[in-house]
């Protein structure tokens, strides 16, 4: 969730690790406020491996995943002040995509959060971006194309 709320990009994979509790977690944030490499990079990052480790699109898991996704968004939605305060302190920092688009950085933070919808309508953006995540096949091929130029670089 924070990912999708921060923006952070090159999302692939080989980013993602998964701990011996069965947690997922990111571990390259090396772009941030939806700046990507990659081009027509997905909302969020929700690939069909994903989905398929969670025993498919319909599966129960899937479904109680969807589910955690919409809490936990409304949840934060709640706190949306408090996280775009903290976040607005690191506009000085040097983290370079923060300190690029200092005027914009707290703004795509913010947007994110679509404050102006109520918590049905924050379901329905979230569900449809799920669902724009899993149908697109523009992120799929760039995926493919990635795992290629890795096994070649090794």
């Amino acid at each position: 969730m924070i990912t999708f709320l921060l923006g952070v990009g090159d999302r692939h994979l080989e980013n993602l690790l998964l701990a011996t509790s069965g947690h997922l977690f990111h571990i390259d944030f090396g772009f941030i406020l939806g700046k990507d490499p990659k081009i027509f990079p997905p909302p969020m990052k929700l690939s069909y491996e994903m989905v398929q480790c969670m025993g498919g699109v319909d599966s129960p898991e899937a479904t109680r995943f969807r589910s955690y996704c919409y809490l936990a968004f409304n949840a934060l939605r709640k706190s949306a002040n408090l996280i775009i305060n903290l976040f607005s302190l690191m506009v000085d920092s040097n983290v370079h995509d923060i300190r690029d688009d200092r005027d914009k950085a707290v703004y795509k933070v913010l947007e994110n959060f679509q404050l102006n919808k109520s918590d049905e309508e924050a379901i329905a953006y979230f569900r449809d971006l799920i669902n724009t995540s899993l149908n697109s096949m523009m992120p799929q091929m760039m995926e493919n194309m990635h795992k290629v130029a890795q096994y070649f670089r090794r």
